[in-house]
């Protein structure tokens, strides 16, 4: 009995796990750049029951010795799927996407962080110019870690390879020997966790200016998922109600 109980008890878990990652694809929906993430699963470890009573009865058994029986499943981790989302025009010059592989590079001070979200704004300084800054207030840096910067009055204009015409700045476009190292940062920018190694530099994608990477998350898919996750949650919910009322009905003979 106790064992259907820690079963569906860590079914409840992950299937809830589970619901939070598809709640948090469906949120972001409509956030520029945003990858969306699938949760994935692994068994619990299991436990062996020996059930050899007599050994003179296993003379000539085919099948292995024992029982094995798990103990429900967990949270293996979740991956972020990096497929391109759609191109979406907003004619906006502060406004630009990767064509291809690779995050831009934004930061402040020394702290360099990851975004696939090219929307920016002008965010003036003390000393005439004005650098690119994105809503979590860090600033677009170029190939150097520099942020760019530009006179007041100039514009803005950068062409496929990521060269800014009015300072001959690149924009820094990085990519990583395993993306899943990206550890989210709140508002769809990430910190690196691996090595300075991993880091890929020169990547050839291009940039498109005036439009904005939409989001890869296909909301048909996100819904059918949830509903199918909300069953399974419905199921275990139902297996520890019986487990228990089992476990009530063995007491009662116990106790008779």
């Amino acid at each position: 009995m106790n064992t259907s109980l820690y079963i569906a008890t860590s079914g409840l878990n992950t299937y809830q796990k589970k619901l939070d990652t598809i709640s948090n694809n469906i949120a972001n929906a409509e956030t520029a750049g945003f990858k969306r993430r699938e949760a994935s699963f692994e068994e619990n470890l299991a436990i062996s029951i020996t059930n050899q009573q007599a050994e003179n009865r296993e003379i000539g058994r085919q099948t292995p010795n024992g029982i094995r029986t798990g103990f429900g499943v967990h949270l293996n981790g979740t991956q972020m799927i990096l497929d391109q989302g759609t191109p979406k025009a907003t004619d906006n010059p502060l406004d630009i996407m990767i064509n291809g592989k690779g995050f831009f590079q934004v930061g402040k001070g020394n702290d360099i962080l990851y975004t696939r979200n090219g929307s920016f704004q002008k965010s003036p300084t003390n000393d005439g110019t004005y650098r690119l800054v994105n809503a979590e207030g860090y600033f677009l840096l170029d190939k150097n870690n520099q942020p760019v910067e530009m006179a007041n009055g100039s514009d803005f204009s950068v062409n496929e390879a990521g060269v800014i015409a009015a300072t001959n700045q690149q924009i820094g476009i990085v990519d990583f020997v395993n993306p899943q190292k990206l550890l989210g940062q709140g508002g769809n920018v990430f910190r690196f966790t691996g090595a300075d190694g991993e880091i890929l530099v020169n990547i050839p994608s291009a940039i498109q200016q005036g439009f904005i990477e939409s989001s890869n998350v296909d909301l048909s898919k996100e819904v059918t998922d949830m509903i199918t996750t909300q069953r399974g949650f419905q199921f275990n919910s139902r297996s520890i109600s019986f487990a228990d009322q089992m476990m009530g009905i063995a007491n009662g003979i116990i106790r008779s």
